[in-house]
């Protein structure tokens, strides 16, 4: 659907991927829907899912509404970057198919950046529990720690085809929308947030281990590319990739699978020991017993 007033600079679109998500789609599009500033598009991307008739029956009550695009299997970043193409506004929202906003998200959103022609990237919290977020992220602040849900972004057009849009190949998978980000970051755009909640993001359902391990090796490559390509400096990268290493090892030993975090851990250990990654390593040869009593008491003494 495009919109019948005259376009503005408060205009925007927003993109959902979809893949089997026929189930729950409704509630991400009822909430787009239910913005106190409406969208001009929304466009829906069916990246080759086996659900495709499901998708198109879930999507009539919406009538045209709403754009459905279908496609060959080729990932997220091929399915954004679809979207973005049928997309005629000078902002694009992007939004999973399982995550949802608040009422006031985009009006929110567009209010701060409206008059600030370097605002290229804007987010916002997606989860009550976790620390404020700052009000600004520079390149530095985000190359050290990606901050940002992507279902809570909002890029400028010209920022994302300045830039290509999202990288799609298989190797990023899982870090695609953070490769951007820092790209958008590094070429002067500014990154900016609305600290407080301004929608809920919500974890695929599937193997725990598998999604850590993929997004693992996803940052690691996103890390080795960016720093070739941008020109950073070899031991920033480094380290970078220690972290990732480290920070990944560190959630599968949480996830109970103590083999996979040992050999992550071990892969950091040999670049640069630490007493925390020896810590981590130590603690994967210790039975899953003691490992879950250690967590019952910590959590009862909260």
């Amino acid at each position: 659907m495009t919109a019948e007033r005259p376009s503005t600079a408060m205009d925007y679109a927003v993109v959902i991927p979809a893949w089997n998500a026929a189930g729950h789609i409704r509630t991400a599009l009822d909430s787009v829907f239910a913005q106190t500033r409406a969208p001009a598009q929304v466009v829906v991307v069916d990246d080759g899912s086996p659900d495709g008739e499901a998708l198109r029956v879930a999507l009539a009550d919406y009538g045209d509404r709403v754009i459905l695009l279908r496609q060959a299997n080729a990932g997220p970043a091929a399915a954004r970057n679809t979207g973005v193409r049928a997309c005629t506004t000078q902002w694009v929202a992007f939004l999973d198919a399982d995550d949802h906003w608040l009422p006031d998200k985009m009006q929110r959103q567009l209010a701060m950046a409206v008059r600030d022609s370097r605002a290229g990237l804007l987010h916002g919290c997606a989860r009550a529990n976790l620390p404020r977020l700052p009000k600004e992220l520079d390149f530095a602040t985000l190359w050290r720690r990606n901050r940002i849900c992507t279902s809570m972004t909002v890029v400028r057009r010209s920022a994302f085809e300045q830039l290509g849009g999202f990288d799609a190949s298989p190797a990023l998978v899982g870090a695609e929308d953070y490769h951007l980000w820092l790209r958008i970051a590094h070429a002067g755009w500014r990154v900016l947030a609305v600290q407080e909640l301004i929608g809920h993001y919500t974890p695929a359902e599937g193997s725990i281990t598998s999604r850590i391990e993929r997004c693992a090796h996803a940052e690691v490559h996103n890390a080795r590319v960016l720093g070739q390509s941008l020109g950073l400096p070899q031991d920033q990268v480094k380290r970078k990739v220690r972290h990732i290493r480290t920070d990944f090892g560190q959630h599968l030993l949480h996830a109970r699978q103590p083999v996979i975090a040992r050999r992550m851990l071990q892969d950091a250990m040999l670049c640069r020991f630490s007493l925390r990654r020896l810590g981590l390593w130590s603690a994967t040869w210790v039975p899953r017993s003691l490992l879950d009593l250690r967590r019952r008491l910590r959590a009862g003494s909260r």
